[in-house]
């Protein structure tokens, strides 16, 4: 007769064992979500392009991988996920750095952030992390403060321009077709009801303002440009230093740039002073008119921001000197920074694609499936550079830092100056874009913005200058 099995009694099983299955099925629990992350062939080659990027200065070898480093990386980026998991719905870029330092100080083995680096670009292989990863650095959140979509009550009349600083031709002109030059009565946010007035530009721009500069309590309106050529974005004959140490011969070999030590070519310099000189334009006519863009003096100066590069700061300078303001703040805010490339900051991109190139083909000769990787690697909005950050973390905290200085200026009108990484971020969280349809955008280097934001309505903007609409003619070289 066939014996039957039956299940141990709950009360005869050894407590031991009851842990020892537990652990068991535990780690089996944490490997499966990521066992497919980290194979032996993509953690060797990761690590030779470590090697590379850091020479004799790491000290991890192809020979390390071992079962149990690769057991080790599964683990760490079980670590990772949860770490990401289990952060505060409203947390700040300044709060997520400090924790993410805390972490790979803490959790990672000997707080090496190479570990870090294995764990984190095999990881953006599964699909849960990369989910992860949207929800957690979403620009939903700031397209929701920025454009919340609100509908006028029925009877409403011109609602659509409560909030924009460039009038299109239809909020500008009467019914039979001629201009408007007075605007509305509208409530500053205090109690206070003021007259706009509205100036014509020789562009066919109408600008709507209050006379004396003023700007209504409840508004914050900017003037935004974007920096013009620099060093570390294209060659040159002469040499320059760098900032990391050592003086350098630019030959048609672009290095990664970096938030700082960025400074403008001559061809930039030339660009800010004349976009400055288009802006003189319309703040002569709109100084004449009694509706200056700012009352600034000796003890009021034009308030400025901008990210940390120097070569925003100099467009700035060179572009309000031209345009007759001689006296103004400038502000460097961190969270205005293009994406930290790490430890490949000022280091040859032709030189940094060649070598990978060479590492992920093994030797041979790279194939087009492997160029293809190896592009698409750098060019992954999820990877994560060495000691740096990913496109996608640098995008939230650019859109965040943002909205955060609309905030925080309301009933002032600012200039704003930043790169196009960073511009093509702010126009994404205005009008609503994804991915797919902001990351090809680049603001032209000859264009004028003008936003103003007042919260609970949708922030539009507008160009006070375009390439199509010129304030002035330049002379040709």
């Amino acid at each position: 007769m066939e014996k039957v099995k039956t299940k141990k009694p709950l009360q005869n099983i050894d407590v031991n064992e009851i842990n020892t299955l537990n652990v068991y099925s535990d780690k089996k629990r944490e490997h499966a979500e990521f066992h497919n992350c980290h194979t032996e062939e993509s953690v060797k080659d990761d690590i030779a392009f470590l090697k590379l990027v850091y020479k004799d200065k790491i000290s991890l070898s192809e020979d390390d991988v071992t079962i149990d480093l690769i057991n080790n990386l599964k683990v760490l980026s079980k670590d990772i996920y949860f770490f990401l998991k289990t952060l505060e719905s409203d947390l700040t870029p300044q709060n997520y750095i400090k924790s993410k330092y805390e972490f790979i100080r803490h959790r990672i083995p000997n707080g090496d952030p190479n570990m870090f680096y294995l764990a984190w670009n095999g990881l953006i292989k599964n699909d849960s992390f990369r989910r992860l990863l949207l929800q957690t650095f979403s620009l939903n959140k700031f397209n929701d403060m920025l454009c919340p979509q609100n509908i006028p009550v029925v009877g409403s009349h011109m609602t659509r321009y409560r909030t924009k600083l460039v009038l299109a031709n239809d909020m500008a002109t009467n019914e039979d077709g001629s201009k408007r030059t007075t605007g509305r009565l509208l409530d500053d946010g205090s109690g206070l009801n003021m007259k706009e007035g509205i100036v014509w530009l020789p562009n066919e721009k109408a600008i709507p303002l209050f006379p004396q500069g003023y700007v209504p309590l409840n508004q914050t309106q900017v003037i935004l440009i974007r920096h013009g050529k620099s060093t570390h974005e294209s060659g040159g004959e002469n040499p320059e230093f760098v900032g990391s140490g050592y003086w350098d011969i630019w030959d048609k070999n672009r290095r990664i740039s970096g938030a700082q030590s960025n400074f403008l070519k001559e061809e930039g310099v030339t660009t800010a002073r004349e976009l400055g000189k288009d802006f003189k334009i319309a703040v002569d006519i709109l100084d004449k008119s009694g509706f200056p863009l700012w009352s600034w003096s000796k003890d009021t100066p034009v308030p400025v921001y901008g990210s940390e590069s120097e070569n925003t700061e100099q467009t700035a300078r060179y572009f309000l000197q031209e345009a007759g303001y001689t006296n103004l703040s400038f502000n460097a805010l961190f969270g205005l920074n293009s994406q930290k490339y790490g430890a490949l900051t000022f280091m040859h991109k032709n030189e940094i694609m060649d070598a990978a190139l060479k590492i992920y083909s093994h030797g041979e000769e790279p194939s087009p499936e492997v160029k293809a990787k190896v592009s698409k690697m750098f060019k992954n909005r999820f990877y994560h550079y060495p000691e740096g950050e990913t496109l996608i973390e640098a995008d939230w905290r650019i859109a965040f830092s943002f909205v955060d200085l609309l905030n925080k200026n309301l009933g002032k009108r600012l200039m704003l100056v930043d790169h196009s990484g960073a511009i093509r971020v702010f126009e994404a969280i205005i009008r609503t874009l994804d991915f797919a349809e902001y990351s090809t955008i680049k603001e032209a280097q000859d264009s004028i913005i003008a936003l103003c934001y007042q919260p609970g309505r949708n922030l539009r903007y507008d160009y006070l200058q375009k390439k199509e609409f010129l304030l002035r003619k330049r002379e040709k070289k």
